[in-house]
């Protein structure tokens, strides 16, 4: 499969979570039009650093590609993936998208589990998520070298907000 050698023009902003009408929201649009600009069928969303939660990131990307092309999407949960079952997974990936599902693989970032190297080097194309004040220049490019620059299409810069406090009980 041919990949468009050129980096990615735009990195798109994604919230934590996705709004109640999300065929109506125009970032989502232009995240979709943006992750369409180069042919495949398995796409893994990898962190480029430590606690970036890229499963909600797969969903909404599985939702749009139902939404917009009404294509049959799965999404694979591989973040906790062990060594032991990397083969197995591929495999796997391999018969889905054979069977004409379009795959959105969530990975954890290569520092906090290793497998995601062989599965984002086996999906058609990766989508870098990064987050704004956490991820350092030199993970991202750590995480782009052991991918590979030709197998990343772009960048979704995710925003992180400090979690609600939990409620109190009065007294």
């Amino acid at each position: 499969m041919k990949r468009d050698s050129a980096p990615a023009r735009n990195a798109l902003a994604l919230a934590r979570r996705p709004p109640a009408r999300l065929a109506d929201e125009i970032h989502l649009q232009k995240l979709w039009l943006a992750v369409q600009r180069t042919p495949w069928r398995s796409l893994a969303v990898l962190a480029a650093s430590q606690s970036i939660e890229t499963l909600g990131v797969a969903q909404i990307l599985a939702q749009l590609a139902w939404r917009y092309r009404g294509q049959p999407s799965g999404v694979c949960d591989l973040r906790d993936l062990s060594m032991r079952l990397v083969d197995y997974h591929i495999r796997e990936v391999s018969e889905m998208v054979d069977a004409g599902t379009r795959l959105f693989i969530a990975l954890r970032s290569i520092f906090e589990n290793p497998t995601a190297i062989p599965m984002a080097r086996q999906a058609d194309a990766v989508v870098l998520c990064v987050a704004v004040g956490e991820t350092s220049f030199k993970a991202a490019k750590q995480t782009i070298g052991e991918i590979g620059r030709d197998r990343i299409i772009g960048s979704i810069i995710v925003r992180t907000w400090p979690e609600e406090p939990a409620p109190t009980s009065g007294g």
